[in-house]
């Protein structure tokens, strides 16, 4: 791994290198996530919905609920009900 330096100015913005820019496909106006994890500032693309569909399957496989459906219970299941049920009048 390489070790680039940027300058922070006076908003606290940095310029983030184009090679580190072009490998991880952050383009202009492209959002990245931001956070802090054991003392040092981890800058990286959001996961795209691929990723986020793939994370929920596997957590959900992991957990025995792919494929099943929830149900709904107490005031949403009334209200569901209402919903479903014409009215006249």
């Amino acid at each position: 791994m390489t070790t680039m330096f940027s300058t922070v100015t006076d908003k606290g913005q940095i310029t983030l290198p184009v090679s580190l820019r072009r490998s991880l496909g952050i383009t202009p106006g492209r959002r990245v996530a931001i956070r802090q994890s054991e003392g040092v500032i981890v800058v990286e693309p959001p996961p795209s919905l691929a990723q986020l569909r793939s994370q929920v399957r596997t957590e959900m496989d992991a957990a025995g609920t792919w494929g099943t459906v929830p149900q709904a219970d107490g005031v949403w299941a009334q209200a569901a009900t209402e919903r479903a049920t014409p009215q006249h009048g």
